[in-house]
């Protein structure tokens, strides 16, 4: 792969570096804008798409001060190393020291993703000049899997993205050795990633025993990839999870299938389990390699997005299998640098076989290659052409909806009775102001069993989350602890504050 690319970089060095290019910047600074602004107004209408911001609130609240990580919010005593291997969430939290507010996780996931438009930007400028750079940068900083991402609170994969980007990005230029020091923290992200990790450490391996004269040193660090990235998965999966797990387990083995405890794996069992619901997941598909125009299709790069895509798919959770929520954010940084390693990979082909571009395109030597020079020439426009109506039916569509800004008495209310919550008192609460309560109160979710008695009981009755709404809230919130008396202090459209009242305070006011 390097040869192939050698004189394609040998005359791209001349060209200035993509951080100095005003474009480039531009099309950061905005999609860090259009983000942040679309990820921060859903956070203050209180409407977020599942408890994961509330659990990342606390998770980096418990780092920011040097806790263990116990996220109460995931159920009473939850150590969250017991659910996902995700240490590299604590870089957020001397930011969160300074800023304690839910807030700061979204700012931060905003900033994350548009920094990896610059490592994508600059392997495609390294490789295909300063034009199609700037436009691969407009069509990735604002593909529909990165906004879904966005539109998804916040999730501990966001590390992953630019780390992703700036490792892919070396890869094709060459540079063996950034792509090591790069890849190497994915494993601490999540522990899925340490697949992806081996597979870019299979990819090097490969193209270094490919080349004409074995690279041993492209060799050496595709084994230690493969090696430390396999290692990372088994430990995080086999022993760190369970270890902090209440019932010593990978919970997530239930959505194995096949693989679940009490399964029976075997390879007709595999093949059928990846294949269940076939047309969503080919439709997720074809949606991923749409913004890329399918030049991915034209590199093996796009082959380490497997083992992502592979366990999402041999997963019986059907969340998993399509194109909401924010699954597929990992995926779009290495098809898009497979796209461009795609795009140098057809003009080498069409330069070894001596044709013009016009002897392609004008069918002279078959409908193949014409439309190869097609893909060639236009690809990049394609991509572009891609991302201009998916901004108007994904997330940043939202950017010029009134709604997106409005803030509702409902809202208001909410808010109202969240402040009547002291700093550091335990809360009860529904879904939508866990993340709210979470960054400054030992918060617990209404829905989850075995929480304790907690001082305050934060209750909306609107967006409780029961299919069925609670008619009487005062009676529901006292047959929930009946050993205790809670006391009404907050009622405003529908939306209820309730103070726990012990034993002692009724002794005293008797006594007074």
């Amino acid at each position: 792969m390097l040869q192939e690319h050698e004189v394609e970089t040998s005359s791209a060095v001349r060209l200035p570096s993509v951080y100095r290019d005003s474009v480039t910047w531009a099309i950061v600074v905005v999609a860090f804008g259009a983000y942040t602004v679309i990820s921060l107004f859903r956070l203050l209408q209180l409407d977020p798409s599942s408890w994961d911001l509330g659990i990342f609130t606390e998770y980096v609240k418990q780092y920011a001060h040097f806790h263990a990580p116990i996220v109460d919010i995931r159920g009473a005593g939850t150590n969250l190393w017991g659910d996902h291997f995700s240490p590299a969430v604590a870089a957020v939290a001397p930011f969160f020291r300074v800023f304690p507010s839910a807030g700061t996780l979204l700012v931060a996931q905003a900033l994350l993703v548009a920094a990896s438009v610059f490592p994508v930007a600059q392997g495609a400028r390294a490789l295909t000049g300063v034009g199609p750079a700037r436009a691969i940068a407009l069509a990735y900083g604002f593909c529909w899997g990165l906004q879904q991402m966005i539109n998804f609170d916040f999730h501990e994969i966001a590390i992953a993205v630019p780390l992703l980007a700036f490792a892919l990005s070396a890869l094709i230029e060459g540079r063996v050795r950034a792509t090591v020091c790069w890849a190497l923290p994915l494993v601490f992200v999540k522990e899925d990633q340490g697949f992806t990790v081996a597979a870019i450490g299979f990819y090097l391996l490969m193209s270094g025993l490919r080349t004409e004269v074995s690279d041993r040193a492209k060799a050496r660090a595709g084994i230690i990839l493969m090696l430390w990235g396999v290692a990372w998965s088994f430990l995080a999966i086999a022993v760190i999870i369970p270890h902090f797990n209440a019932s010593h387990t990978y919970y997530y083995w239930g959505d194995g299938g096949a693989f679940a405890p009490g399964g029976h794996p075997s390879v007709g069992a595999l093949i059928s389990q990846f294949f269940h619901a076939w047309p969503q997941k080919l439709e997720t598909l074809v949606l991923l390699l749409l913004p890329t125009a399918f030049l991915a299709l034209r590199s093996p790069v796009a082959l380490i997005a497997l083992p992502s895509l592979g366990l999402r798919f041999e997963s019986t959770n059907s969340a998993y299998w399509g194109t909401a929520w924010h699954y597929n954010a990992t995926v779009m940084p290495i098809l898009f640098v497979a796209a461009i390693d795609g795009l140098v990979r057809l003009r080498a082909s069409r330069d070894d076989a001596g044709a013009t571009w016009e002897a392609w395109a004008n069918g002279q030597l078959g409908w193949r290659r014409a439309a190869l020079a097609g893909a060639e020439r236009y690809g990049v426009a394609m991509m572009v052409a891609v991302t201009v109506p998916f901004a108007f039916q994904y997330p940043l569509s939202g950017l010029w909806s009134g709604q997106t800004y409005r803030i509702s008495p409902h809202v208001a209310a909410d808010n109202a009775a969240m402040a009547e919550v002291p700093d550091g008192a335990s809360v009860l609460t529904t879904l939508n102001m866990l993340a709210s309560l979470g960054a400054r109160t030992d918060t617990y979710w209404i829905g989850n069993r075995g929480n304790p008695d907690t001082e305050y009981i934060v209750f909306d009755g609107p967006d409780s989350g029961y299919s069925t709404p609670i008619a009487n809230v005062p009676s529901f919130i006292a047959s929930l602890y009946p050993g205790n008396v809670y006391t009404q202090i907050f009622a405003d459209n529908g939306v209820y504050v309730f103070r726990r009242t012990t034993q002692a305070s009724r002794l005293g006011l008797l006594l007074e």
